[in-house]
């Protein structure tokens, strides 16, 4: 499947401004659930054979696009850096949370 949607990317959705909805992308290759279809974009991205970046917006008006410019590259990793700091700062707290907890 993630060769599949690589190559529609690539051939369809080159840049954010041609970026293709996640349920439109969904519908065209019959992926049920946005979780299973943000796990094929994450196996794409991790997979070094897929080497061009698919770059993603969040919201209404979002979608996914293969990185076209510099610009969208670095904007695809900040977003994912932005989101790892989010969930290790969550970490940090449950942590905190827990010493309380078992402390009291």
């Amino acid at each position: 499947m993630e060769e599949q949607v690589y190559n529609y990317l690539i051939s369809n959705h080159i840049g954010k401004n041609n970026l293709i909805k996640n349920i439109d992308l969904r519908k065209k290759f019959n992926i049920k659930s946005d979780k299973s279809m943000r796990k094929v974009i994450q196996n794409i991205r991790e997979n070094k054979d897929y080497y061009l970046i698919v770059g993603s917006i969040s919201g209404k008006t979002g979608g996914f696009f293969i990185c076209q410019t510099e610009e969208e590259i670095n904007e695809t990793i900040n977003n994912i850096k932005h989101r790892a700091n989010q969930m290790h700062r969550m970490c940090h707290v449950l942590e905190w949370k827990k010493e309380k907890v078992l402390h009291e």
